[in-house]
């Protein structure tokens, strides 16, 4: 260390009080590395090591129609091949002659009027499988979740004096409710549980991802894809027709923060293929009807 010495006479003071300017040095170096390893290595390796926190916690989001108002309730309908258009490799929908999009009947997916009327266990372990996906191409999309419907014997299977119908009436449909406005209803599929954090900080704070529909029938063993438009040639269907924004199969679904009524909601945005009268998706209906969604059988 360097000092700088200096000779002070004290014949050069006086009687009266004087003072005495000593400089000192303002530029130092450190010996060691203290400063630097408290104020930058410690924060930058806490930063690279300990992972963010993020809420993973999931909050329910209610259904909405075009206009973002909630939905009590909604109906799904399920439209197979006839079989005996599949026996002769014609496959049509049930009401094809009138081009009606209405669900087709227990019957055309091997069930009997017995299983329906007892609820035996073919009957009730068949479901509806809405998958939920991150992209709308089948090559490369990856599961984010799925909800489960099983089937149910509601208002649309009785007759008005309350018995099942006759199994060539009885329809494939499914009537969904929220749980306190709607008791009676199937409340499965209703709400959506997602996370709050991938929301909010979505762009716009509206969260995409892409709905497809698969029917599993207890009754025979299968899994059927369906399909929320109608398919014109059911033994020539091409990947494009599936696939992407404009495809058949997967119907878009976007999450947001709705800053009116304070509650987050999800909805259902079909493209032209998939809303009347090409598809079955009727997301704002006229008069009485409620919310809609019709499902038709498909060949991947």
């Amino acid at each position: 260390m360097t000092v700088k010495r200096k000779k002070i006479l004290l014949s050069n003071f006086g009687l009266s009080g004087c003072s005495i300017n000593i400089p000192l040095g303002t530029k130092f170096f450190p010996i060691d590395n203290a400063e630097v390893i408290e104020h930058e290595l410690i924060p930058k390796v806490k930063e690279e090591s300990i992972n963010p926190i993020i809420d993973y916690k999931k909050i329910i989001f209610r259904p909405a129609d075009n206009n973002w108002d909630i939905i009590p309730s909604y109906k799904i309908n399920l439209n197979f091949w006839m079989p005996d258009s599949v026996a002769n490799n014609a496959p049509l929908y049930r009401g094809w002659q009138t081009g009606a999009n209405g669900p087709g009947v227990y019957a055309d997916v091997n069930f009997s009027y017995d299983d329906i009327f007892c609820n035996t266990n073919r009957f009730i372990f068949s479901f509806l499988r809405f998958v939920y996906y991150d992209s709308p191409i089948s090559a490369e999309n990856t599961v984010l979740f799925f909800n489960d419907i099983y089937t149910q014997l509601g208002p649309d299977q009785k007759n008005e004096e309350g018995f099942v119908k006759p199994i060539n009436e009885c329809p494939i449909s499914f009537m969904i409710g929220d749980p306190v406005l709607k008791p009676d209803l199937v409340h499965e599929s209703y709400h959506l549980y997602w996370f709050k954090d991938l929301v909010d900080n979505a762009p716009n704070q509206e969260y995409t991802m892409y709905m497809a529909a698969i029917f599993n029938n207890a009754a025979n063993g299968t899994s059927t894809p369906v399909a929320s438009s109608k398919t014109p040639d059911p033994y020539n269907v091409q990947l494009s027709d599936l696939d992407g924004e404009d495809g058949i199969l997967y119907v878009k679904v976007v999450l947001k923060y709705d800053t009116t009524d304070k509650l987050y909601k999800y909805r259902f945005e079909p493209n032209t293929k998939q809303i009347p009268t090409n598809g079955g998706i009727n997301l704002n209906p006229t008069g009485t009807d409620i919310t809609t969604f019709t499902f038709w059988q498909i060949n991947i």
